[in-house]
């Protein structure tokens, strides 16, 4: 009988085999003429509150940049937690359809980035993976080089190399892992790598995903921001770190005269840590990391592709994660051979009026981490939400324009005549979507393994 590793293998295989069978049935342009290269920043913690463009008190002068030479989704969401929300960009399918622990992305299904290699990309997956599985389910999962990228530095390649990802970090390039010195900063070493990748491959399609490790706890120094105390002043030094990052890339495109033509999106991939709160438009609003509630979801989401998109717009459609992996198929002239959840969003944004066929956001939110060694809660919900209303599976309803932190729920029978109406089509959504039922949550062991020491060269 073959092993798992070998039925991976071979349904990868046959995937590839469809993908470039669909790929090159559409392919008949060039892809200096057409096809963009690809940097997806999938930025750490960060709620919509973090960034300047969306009034955010930090200053962060160069994803600013993206946004008024691009598009800003003012109505960008994706799930609480990081893996919730990172399977779901890599599959492109709600949580329900593949999600079955936190940690872990199971190698037989289709991804993005062996959609975007079979395409003729040079692709690279660069910070946080955490996709290796977990303790609770032995160790089965993904690896970057199963599920399409060509090269690899990652943090937490598996969960036993949990070392630091900030100062003297612990890394794996390319399956090797190493734990740096100890004035080595994480953040640095991997966007050094990622400026390195548009050095050797910049005559070449390529898709950077950029996954970086800030602004995620334990909160930290910089090298810029040394002196920071208090959590609040590390967490300010760690988002201009960002913003610096970003920068760095966006001048190394434009060394190579590549800004044209490269698709830039940067999200983030869950909501802020409830130890932070930071000012949007004047107003406090404290992380909702790990949790449902507006301030767990809503997240920076900003689109820039000069040579065909529109800048300086600002858009008010509903849209989330699930949508990059059909935009980017989009972009790249290649249909994807597996049914995906998302919406295309070139599709409207060429567009000024049109909007995306999506009136409301459904989340089957499971994290299967219900306490963790740490003792952090992550409770599971199910629910749908439009800009008005957003209604759980236990019947909970709330006016989340009036009501963002939901402390007044709403009797259905209390409903005036028009809002009745927008709840009957809000629950009629709700139940089309057969997702099954919410597990039991539960407790995760101590984390076990150790971390190459540093290299002698570090004393």
């Amino acid at each position: 009988m073959p092993s798992f590793a070998e039925k991976s293998t071979t349904r990868r295989t046959k995937l590839i085999t469809v993908a470039a069978t669909a790929f090159f049935a559409v392919w008949n342009i060039s892809f200096a003429d057409s096809t963009p290269n690809i940097i997806l920043i999938f930025a750490d913690d960060i709620g919509i509150e973090t960034i300047g463009a969306y009034g955010g008190e930090y200053s962060t002068p160069h994803i600013d940049s993206l946004a008024e030479n691009g598009i800003r989704f003012d109505y960008g969401y994706a799930t609480p937690v990081c893996t919730t929300s990172r399977t779901r960009l890599l599959t492109g399918t709600y949580n329900f359809k593949h999600y079955e622990a936190f940690g872990h992305l199971n190698p037989d299904y289709y991804t993005l980035p062996l959609h975007i290699k079979t395409a003729g990309y040079k692709t690279v997956v660069v910070g946080k993976w955490q996709l290796a599985g977990n303790m609770e389910i032995g160790g089965v999962g993904s690896y970057p080089s199963d599920i399409g990228y060509d090269e690899h530095l990652v943090w937490q390649l598996e969960r036993s190399l949990k070392g630091s990802r900030f100062w003297q970090p612990t890394l794996s390039e390319d399956g090797i892992a190493k734990t740096y010195c100890k004035d080595d900063f994480g953040p640095t070493l991997l966007n050094d790598y990622v400026l390195d990748f548009i050095d050797k491959y910049h005559n070449q399609p390529f898709f950077i995903h950029y996954n970086p490790v800030l602004a995620h706890d334990p909160w930290t120094t910089t090298p810029d921001s040394l002196d920071a105390k208090t959590p609040k002043e590390k967490f300010h030094g760690m988002m201009s770190y960002l913003d610096k990052m970003v920068g760095r890339v966006i001048r190394k495109l434009e060394e190579y005269n590549l800004s044209e033509n490269t698709l830039i999106w940067f999200i983030g991939d869950n909501g802020t840590h409830p130890q932070i709160t930071s000012n949007r438009h004047g107003i406090p609003i404290t992380g909702g990391k790990w949790y449902s509630k507006d301030a767990g979801t809503h997240v920076p989401f900003i689109l820039q592709w000069k040579k065909k998109l529109p800048k300086g717009v600002v858009r008010d459609d509903l849209v989330e994660v699930l949508d990059v992996f059909p935009t980017l198929a989009s972009a790249i002239g290649a249909n994807s051979p597996v049914p995906l959840d998302g919406v295309d969003l070139l599709k409207i944004s060429k567009k000024k009026k049109k909007k995306t066929p999506r009136d409301s956001i459904f989340m089957h939110y499971d994290p299967q981490w219900g306490s963790d060694y740490f003792g952090t809660a992550m409770p599971a919900a199910k629910f749908i939400f439009d800009k008005r209303w957003k209604l759980y599976s236990d019947g909970s309803l709330y006016r989340i324009d009036r009501d963002p932190l939901e402390t007044n729920p709403i009797s259905v029978s209390d409903l005036k005549r028009k809002e009745h109406r927008e709840y009957r089509k809000l629950k009629k959504q709700f139940d089309s979507m057969i997702s099954g039922p919410l597990k039991l949550p539960y407790l995760n062991r101590p984390l076990k393994g150790s971390i190459p020491p540093p290299s002698p060269d570090c004393l």
